[in-house]
């Protein structure tokens, strides 16, 4: 059977649906940051919730620039060789989308770029406010030639979020247990 990371090959979005608890999408979430830092490209984490020392934990630092954007203060020390900046307030998108946009405006190559995650962000916006700001970033991101993933607890979201939230994105990876894979068709 074909790889899941194989089968998004081409999907410069991707939307990981996994329960939060027992982060089944960890692996999938991985391998799409180290091929991508394999591949010479930059990585940063965009995290809600994971400390910025156990982001990047089992990503390749050699050769790679490695960064982690903390939202809502989980922004710890660390030794690792990463940049670590933060927005201090989980609701303040404005803030997020200037440090993304700062990041991807002065990255030398391209970037893989994790967004953990949606479900903790809808804990603290509206899903039309988050929806408008994640097509704000998908839209940076493409200009950038930026790859980006978003994670998505859909057990926690009605059927209109989980939907709202997927019509971003060019592929959907659903844990059910296992992992499914659509992919968009080109030119929708």
């Amino acid at each position: 059977m074909q790889a899941v990371t194989d089968r998004l090959d081409g999907a410069a979005t991707v939307l990981l649906c996994a329960p939060s608890a027992g982060r089944d999408d960890d692996a999938i979430c991985e391998q799409l940051l180290c091929a991508g830092a394999t591949d010479g490209r930059e990585v940063l984490w965009i995290s809600y919730s994971h400390s910025s020392t156990a982001c990047l934990d089992g990503i390749p630092s050699e050769g790679t620039e490695r960064a982690v954007l903390a939202v809502g203060g989980n922004d710890d020390e660390t030794g690792q060789d990463v940049t670590v900046d933060a927005v201090s307030n989980k609701s303040d998108l404005t803030a997020l989308g200037i440090k993304l946009s700062q990041f991807l405006s002065t990255s030398d190559g391209a970037i893989t770029v994790c967004f953990d995650s949606v479900t903790t962000m809808l804990e603290h916006v509206d899903l039309q406010t988050a929806y408008e700001f994640l097509h704000t970033i998908t839209r940076q991101c493409y200009a950038e030639g930026a790859r980006l993933h978003f994670h998505l607890d859909p057990a926690a979201h009605d059927d209109t979020t989980v939907a709202t939230i997927t019509s971003l994105c060019d592929a959907l990876v659903v844990f059910d247990p296992e992992p499914t894979v659509r992919v968009r068709p080109s030119g929708e």
